[in-house]
């Protein structure tokens, strides 16, 4: 696969990543917030299990790891797509994370660790294969890393 063909299948994968990622921190915000870590970890896990987008998710990694093109892609998605798509899901205006950070009162390096979590989960997971979180059910990895990651987005 040439390496513009995985920057722009890798764009599409996260584009469904962040929408599922928006849809479950909407439906936090406007509910309860002590399941906003679990659903937004259950989000990103199926996103990476389903078998159709998760080749696109490792491509949008590697080139994130091995091109500046792709790096600037992945820090755009997360640093800014991710929070106007969360807009966009709360029918509000495009939000940073600044103000993402002020709606849930944390300081924003808290979303960056956050975020730093469930990246390290698809890494060790879906790119190394670690054992046993590879092979550990998506109810396990979210029972076992939800906690640290609701610790982060709620202080």
């Amino acid at each position: 696969m040439s390496d513009a063909t995985e920057l722009q299948e890798g764009s599409a994968a996260l584009t469904q990543l962040g929408n599922a990622l928006a849809e479950a921190g909407a439906a936090s915000l406007n509910g309860q917030r002590e399941q906003m870590a679990e659903g937004l970890l259950r989000a990103a896990l199926t996103k990476w299990e389903d078998p159709a987008v998760r080749p696109q998710l490792l491509g949008a990694l590697r080139a994130a790891a091995s091109s500046e093109e792709g790096a600037a892609k992945m820090r755009e998605f997360m640093s800014s797509q991710l929070f106007r798509q969360l807009g966009d899901s709360l029918d509000t205006a495009p939000m940073d994370i600044d103000q993402v950070a002020k709606v849930l009162g944390v300081p924003p390096v808290n979303i960056n660790a956050a975020q730093a979590q469930v990246w390290g989960v698809g890494i060790l997971r879906y790119v190394l294969r670690m054992e046993p979180l590879a092979s550990a059910s998506v109810d396990e990895v979210v029972q076992l890393v939800a906690p640290t990651i609701q610790r982060y987005l709620v202080g």
